[in-house]
């Protein structure tokens, strides 16, 4: 007897689970990186509005930044920033958790703008720039494939 459907049960099986599984190693069900926020940078919120002057404090992690300050940033994996275009800004690397890291700030080509520093294990390291469709994004050169980065947005 002929099926009217060419689709088994095993088949449906298999693709179901074939699809559950690209979703969970895409990150799609606990934000990628196991906290289950959804956005697999680590934090809940962002971008994060830093008014102009303002200097943006982090610290170096193995593979990532953290959040130093000001507070809305403060214990943020690779805080995303909204910052005016137009405006200076000073991002400093205050505080080194291991490993020998700098610090640039990238345009959408992965070419610098603004620095980058000297590869060191001694924070101190600061850049100044002024934020314009030329800066995409704040970036340790020798971890950026990893993913020690934070995007920067414009208002």
């Amino acid at each position: 007897m002929a099926r009217d459907n060419p689709v088994s049960r095993r088949t449906a099986l298999k693709v179901t689970g074939a699809a559950a599984t690209t979703a969970l190693l895409a990150g799609c069900s606990s934000g990628g990186n196991g906290n289950g926020n959804g956005n697999g940078n680590g934090d809940s919120e962002g971008p994060f509005t830093i008014e102009s002057g303002t200097t943006i404090e982090l610290k170096s992690l193995a593979q990532s930044w953290e959040g130093v300050a000001p507070s809305q940033i403060e214990g943020v994996e690779n805080p995303d920033l909204s910052l005016t275009e137009g405006e200076t800004y000073t991002i400093e690397w205050v505080e080194n958790e291991t490993g020998t890291h700098n610090l640039a700030v990238y345009d959408d080509s992965e070419s610098a703008v603004a620095g980058p520093t000297e590869e060191t294990s001694e924070a101190g390291a600061s850049v100044e720039f002024e934020a314009s469709s030329d800066t995409v994004e704040y970036v340790c050169e020798p971890h950026y494939s990893v993913g020690m980065t934070g995007n920067i947005e414009l208002e």
